[in-house]
């Protein structure tokens, strides 16, 4: 009997299609879903620069309308991608008056282990007496000559259900980019 069903050989393409389809159906949608994730990534890239670029050029226009306006600008350029649902995407910025603002107070590292520890000397900037990660100063989007850092958090659903227990619910993309502002009102530069 066991001869026999040795050598009978109906039935050997399904056997082999249901060993190869779950690798192939797995391939194919990470394929497809890794490039909905790098499509989506570069358009928000692309939507961060293109207002940052408008924001700091008008500065004519007061922060409150520099604000409004960036970010109606990014909302309306992702607009063509569905956020995860129950998210919705955060824009912060934080404005310094140079780009070296925007990197901790150096220290003397007494004790030679590569972080700062309580009581070490450090340079302070801002002379509050603390050394801080980075010394940026009030408002949303800066005055003429301040350095701007936009940062926007995407929160997007993965294409396909069957990627979520790899992926999870939902992914977070975060971009950043860092501009400054023109140098005078109603001037603009190359």
């Amino acid at each position: 009997m066991f001869r026999r069903l040795r050598r009978d050989t109906r039935g050997v393409s399904a056997v082999e299609f249901a060993m190869l389809a779950p690798v192939m159906i797995m391939l194919i949608t990470g394929t497809i879903e890794a490039g909905h994730y790098m499509m989506v990534k570069t358009a928000l890239e692309g939507a961060v620069n293109t207002a940052a670029r408008d924001s700091v050029a008008r500065m004519t226009l007061d922060e409150d309308a520099r604000d409004t306006r960036m970010r109606a600008r990014i909302t309306d350029l992702m607009s063509p991608y569905q956020t995860a649902q129950g998210h919705s995407m955060s824009i912060a910025t934080t404005v310094y008056k140079t780009v070296g603002d925007s990197y901790p107070e150096a220290f003397e590292d007494l004790n030679e282990n590569g972080v700062y520890d309580e009581g070490e000397p450090f340079h302070d900037r801002n002379g509050n007496g603390v050394r801080d990660d980075s010394v940026p100063v009030a408002g949303r989007l800066g005055d003429v000559g301040d350095v701007v850092r936009f940062t926007v958090v995407y929160p997007i659903e993965p294409y396909f259900a069957l990627m979520r227990p790899i992926f999870g619910e939902r992914m977070d993309m975060r971009t950043s980019i860092v501009t400054r502002n023109e140098p005078e009102k109603g001037v603009a530069t190359p």
